[in-house]
């Protein structure tokens, strides 16, 4: 036995105010942006980009995939039009969005009636083979027909 005596492990102590360990945490975190922001910034200044300007190789980008391009000319369009038309486009964006509403809550509530007859229909079934499984001769017997064919729609139901 060379090793007698173990160290006891030293990880992460337990915080016994969670408060305390996360604002910690959050402290961290945010020491933890604000130097990687520091260090792109001098990054962009080492390269010779001011910090405020944006980056000049994304225009170029945009310019060579012609899907962003097209993109950027349809936000284009509507950055031109006057203030009539967004006040109108406010209107209709208002109107849609309460009929896409009144179409959500009638789909609701169509389910719901129909999963409300489907369960008064499931019930009425199970009344009605409950009663014919029921059955008793004049001695008192079970009627064996209605049995026997309820275990014969088992079967051809589930094989």
């Amino acid at each position: 036995m060379a090793q007698e005596k173990r160290k006891p492990f030293k990880g992460k102590k337990l915080h016994k105010d969670l408060r305390d360990y996360k604002n910690q945490e959050i402290k961290r975190s945010l020491v933890h942006r604000a130097r990687l922001r520091k260090s792109y910034f001098k990054l962009l200044e080492k390269e010779g980009i001011p910090a405020g300007q944006e980056y000049p190789g994304l225009a170029s980008a945009a310019e060579e995939d012609p899907r962003k391009g097209a993109r950027d000319d349809r936000h284009a369009k509507t950055d031109g039009s006057s203030d009539d038309e967004k006040q109108l486009n406010f209107a209709e964006r208002a109107k849609l969005a309460r009929e896409r509403k009144e179409q959500k809550r009638e789909d609701e509530l169509r389910r719901v009636q129909e999963r409300r007859q489907k369960i008064e229909q499931s019930q009425k079934d199970r009344e009605k083979k409950k009663l014919s499984l029921q059955q008793r001769t004049r001695r008192g017997q079970p009627v064996m027909g209605p049995k026997i064919s309820d275990l014969l729609d088992k079967i051809r139901h589930n094989g």
